[in-house]
């Protein structure tokens, strides 16, 4: 476990260095929180749940950091290619804002590295559930950043709105490439946003958080490192 807490701060460190110089501003501030009361009936799909219809723009969970809505739609779009659409990255965004009650429940790591070694080291995504699939997606993005594999640019927005963008078009390919055994790509690039905004608020809740809603992700990553391998 000690491994995936290295490997992501290293990642994190890396990723910062090549933002420097490169955001100017932090793009537009964070849209407001539509209230939350009455929102049930979501149905799970593995351990993340299925999308349900997005209202209003998007800020921060209670407790984790803003996110850029409109840059990180933005971004997502624009590194999927021709593999997602704004509205696809748009409903993930509703999606993780009306589910808040989710971003502070345990992440199973063991699921998670066993989703990402069937999805990228054995090439079968399509014997996962689209919320797997997604969360696959999320460690590889990770991942990319330990090896210096991330982009040299990711466009506008904070540090974790680039990250929820780059895991909702990593699994929006995925999908695209391999398919599912079951759900939709919609539930895929969900599970790939719950997944990073999980990391995002738990560090910041959890032992050794920093500021609520703060911006720095030295602590998500600390975090993170506990199931990268």
């Amino acid at each position: 476990m000690d491994n995936f807490i290295n490997l992501a701060k290293q990642g994190y460190e890396a990723y910062s260095e090549s933002q420097k110089g490169q955001q100017g501003g932090q793009g537009q501030p964070p849209q407001g929180i539509p209230p939350q009361g009455g929102y049930g009936g979501n149905p799970a799909q593995g351990e993340y749940g299925h999308n349900q219809p997005n209202s209003g723009g998007y800020g921060g969970s209670q407790y984790g950091p803003p996110i850029d809505h409109q840059a990180a739609i933005q971004n997502a779009t624009q590194h999927a290619g021709g593999a997602g659409d704004s509205s696809l990255f748009n409903t993930a965004l509703g999606f993780i804002n009306q589910n808040q009650s989710q971003h502070t429940e345990p992440i199973n790591e063991q699921h998670v590295q066993n989703a990402h070694a069937e999805a990228y080291d054995k090439g079968k995504a399509s014997s996962l559930d689209a919320g797997s699939l997604g969360a696959a997606a999320a460690m590889q993005v990770l991942k990319k950043f330990t090896s210096g594999e991330g982009p040299a640019s990711s466009g506008g927005g904070n540090s974790q709105s680039q990250l929820i963008a780059l895991a909702m078009s990593e699994a929006s390919k995925l999908f695209e490439s391999q398919g599912s055994k079951n759900g939709q790509k919609q539930d895929a690039v969900n599970g790939a946003a719950m997944t990073i905004m999980k990391l995002l608020v738990q560090s910041k809740t959890g032992p050794g958080a920093t500021n609520a809603g703060g911006n720095d992700l030295g602590s998500l990553m600390s975090l993170a490192s506990s199931f990268l391998k």
